[in-house]
Formats: structure tokens, C-alpha cells, sequence
């Protein structure tokens, strides 16, 4: 059986099912936990008048766990939204990294994310005294750094001033805010370098999907997705082979296993398709990456074989 749909309508659909679908994950909830207490005892010791650290958290994980996702969330949760500039409050700035990163670029970028813009002259220090401003004036509780494994590209040097500048952002003084640091494993090399840095920091490190014990979790999160889109399940997405295939085209990684069954719902939708097929996955594999059939998942007959990230990161590759 086929809807008529118009291409608009499901777009607005997908992009909702993005933003307001968000599926319980035990490492979700680890990371709500953490930035929870974090920002309450913070916030405590402000009301109190006491000069008190902060505890900072790190957020590590491979790319598509759903790491920055997670963060966004919870800090929605905790009343913390997405705001831009010229708002206020601004009760976190959210500050996504490149890959050149020193610590006048760190703060720049931070600087920018508030509206001004740092002349060529100032330096780090300057563009700091600034930045503190602006927490204080527009009531910055979080500050959120996205790929923070960046930091590894660094000099010596610069990764010292880097690590001594994360460590003051949670001790008492002006501009004072429980920094989130999200980025890759990689950037556990920095976090374990300096104890002082290290004790200041709370870890969460986004696990991977293992096909013995989550082929049950892929099925639900799809079920709560076709739920959402109006859609229903046809037996070839309930069985335990499909789920496996899920799971490794996922790479078995969260974030990921979300983004695949958001498009094979578009696929289904634009289509007119009340009932989700595993043709639907089938499709939107082969357009996402252009794959022949051997090399597709929910094709290929031994699809345990064909490489992932998780290959490619254990060979060195």
C-alpha cells in the first residue's frame, strides 16, 4: 500500500524525527548523570558565594556514537538550549573546533561564537579577558568544545598552554563555566598527561554496539523511529540477520545505527510506502555510498566480512 506525500512534508518529518525522537542509551543517560552534578554543584557553590572548582566532562568516542548528540540533548534536558548570538541569557555557547587548533585559536573561535570578533593584535590573554566577560554578562554556565582531539595536532608547547588553559576554566575566577570537551579517543593521550588536568575532568567514553547482546536494541530503536514516522515494520526488519546487518553497517556505533534508520524511513516515505521493507535499506545504502551489491550490507550474503571503521581503526589503516 502507497501514501501520497510530498517531498516537503517528509523532509519536515525527517528533521523532526532528528530533533525530537531521541532514543534512551545507557551511555545518554551516563552523560545526562554527569553533566547533571557537574552543573548543580556548580551552580551551588555560586549561590553560596563560594569559590569552589568546577568539575569539567570529557565525552570521548569514535565518530557516529551519537557523542555531540547525547551532549545537546541533555543539556536540553537540563533546560540549557541552543541559543545565538545577540541572546540573552546564554546559558551555554556550544564551540566546534578545526583542526589547527592553538590557544589564541581556541579562544578566537570561542570569541566568535559570542559575536566579537578579536583584532590580529590581541593574544590569547587578551582575547580571554573578553571571552570572561561575556560569561559573566550573558550568564555562561557550560561552555561545550566539539572535537577536542584537535589539540593533538598541536605543538608540545601549545598543547601545554592548552591543557593549563582547560584546567583554569573550571577553577574560581571570572568567566568561570563547567567546560564539555567531545572528541575521539585520541584525546585521552592529553587528559591522561597531567594528572591535575585529568582529576578535574569527568570521563565518559561512548561504547561500541555488540551484535551478542544489542541486535535487540537496533530492532526497538527502529520501531521507535517507524512509530514516529507512522510507519510499520515488515518481518524482514524484525529477524535477528537483520538485525546483525544493522548493526554492522552501523559500524556499531550509535549515533550512526539513528542516522541509517532515519533514512531508510525517508526512502520508505518519499515513496508512498506505509510499510518499511529491507529493500528500503538496501536502497539507501547503495545511494549513500555509491556500493555494489557485494559490497552492501543488506545484500551481501557475508556481510560479517566486509570492513568497518572499527577494522580499519585496529589495523592501523
Amino acid at each position: 500500500m502507497t501514501l501520497m506525500v510530498q517531498p516537503r512534508d517528509v523532509d519536515r518529518k525527517v528533521q523532526e524525527l532528528r530533533r525530537d525522537i531521541f532514543i534512551e542509551h545507557t551511555d545518554a543517560q551516563r552523560i545526562t548523570h554527569q553533566i547533571e552534578g557537574s552543573l548543580r554543584e556548580f551552580l551551588a557553590a555560586k549561590e553560596l558565594g563560594y569559590a569552589s572548582d568546577a568539575r569539567g566532562v570529557a565525552v570521548l568516542g569514535r565518530s557516529g556514537t551519537g557523542k555531540t548528540k547525547s551532549v545537546l540533548r541533555a543539556l536540553e534536558s537540563l533546560g540549557l538550549h541552543r541559543t545565538t548570538v545577540g541572546a540573552c541569557p546564554r546559558g551555554h555557547v556550544f564551540v566546534p573546533l578545526r583542526d589547527d587548533v592553538t590557544l589564541r585559536k581556541l579562544r578566537m573561535l570561542i570569541s566568535l561564537e559570542y559575536g566579537w570578533t578579536p583584532k590580529a593584535r590581541d593574544s590569547a590573554e587578551d582575547i580571554w579577558q573578553y571571552v570572561a566577560a561575556y560569561i559573566e554578562r550573558l550568564e555562561t554556565q557550560v561552555l561545550v568544545l566539539d572535537e577536542i582531539q584537535h589539540v593533538r595536532a598541536a605543538g608540545p608547547k601549545d598543547r601545554q598552554s592548552m591543557r593549563d588553559a582547560l584546567k583554569s576554566l573550571v577553577q574560581p575566577q571570572k568567566g568561570q563555566v563547567v567546560p564539555i570537551l567531545i572528541g575521539t579517543p585520541d584525546f585521552a593521550e592529553i587528559l591522561n598527561s597531567d594528572q591535575q588536568f585529568k582529576r578535574r575532568y569527568s570521563v565518559v567514553h561512548m561504547t561500541d554496539l555488540d551484535p551478542g547482546v544489542d541486535a535487540w536494541r537496533a530492532i526497538k530503536v527502529l520501531a521507535r523511529y517507524c512509530e514516529g514516522a507512522g510507519l510499520e515494520l515488515s518481518k524482514s526488519v524484525k529477524s535477528p540477520d537483520f538485525a546483525e546487518r544493522l548493526l554492522h553497517a552501523s559500524f556499531y556505533a550509535f549515533g550512526e545505527l539513528c542516522e541509517i534508520c532515519i533514512l531508510a524511513l525517508k526512502s520508505a516515505l518519499l515513496a508512498g510506502d506505509k510499510v518499511l521493507e529491507i529493500e528500503h535499506f538496501r536502497m539507501t545504502h547503495a545511494q549513500r555510498f555509491d556500493c555494489l551489491p557485494d559490497m552492501n550490507p543488506f545484500i551481501a550474503e557475508d556481510f560479517a566480512s566486509l570492513p568497518t571503521d572499527v577494522d580499519l581503526n585496529k589495523s592501523g589503516e
